[in-house]
């Protein structure tokens, strides 16, 4: 008898404190980058839309630079500039190639998010 209620005890305990542990964790979860609140660290870069063609190709340094027609957004006009960007990014890329991307403006230093041939 004393063996069933140590057993019973040491279940229980196990059972209450799993419980003890679910309650204590966060309920709650980071929002997403697109919906943070400026100064709380997460906030999302700006993105850019632009069209061009591939003038040079960089695979080691992880630069493409691409003749691009006008920003609107941010004022720019149609210029030739080099964009990083990522190896998988260059994969199947080739200079000639008209291509439809996404960048981020980031101080003097535009990094690619997507890029696509057209």
């Amino acid at each position: 008898m004393k063996i069933l209620i140590a057993v019973l005890v040491a279940v229980l305990w196990a059972a209450a404190s799993s419980l003890a542990e679910d309650l204590l964790k966060p309920t709650t979860t980071p929002p997403p980058v697109d919906e943070v609140s400026p100064g709380d660290g997460l906030e999302a870069e700006a993105a850019f839309d632009a069209t061009g063609v591939i003038r040079a190709i960089d695979v080691q340094q992880g630069r493409v630079t691409i003749a691009h027609g006008p920003v609107p957004a941010l004022k720019w006009p149609a210029m030739v500039m080099p964009f990083k960007a990522s190896r998988q990014q260059l994969a199947g890329l080739a200079v000639g190639d008209a291509v439809d991307f996404r960048f981020t403006d980031g101080e003097m230093d535009p990094r690619i998010v997507v890029i696509r041939r057209r």
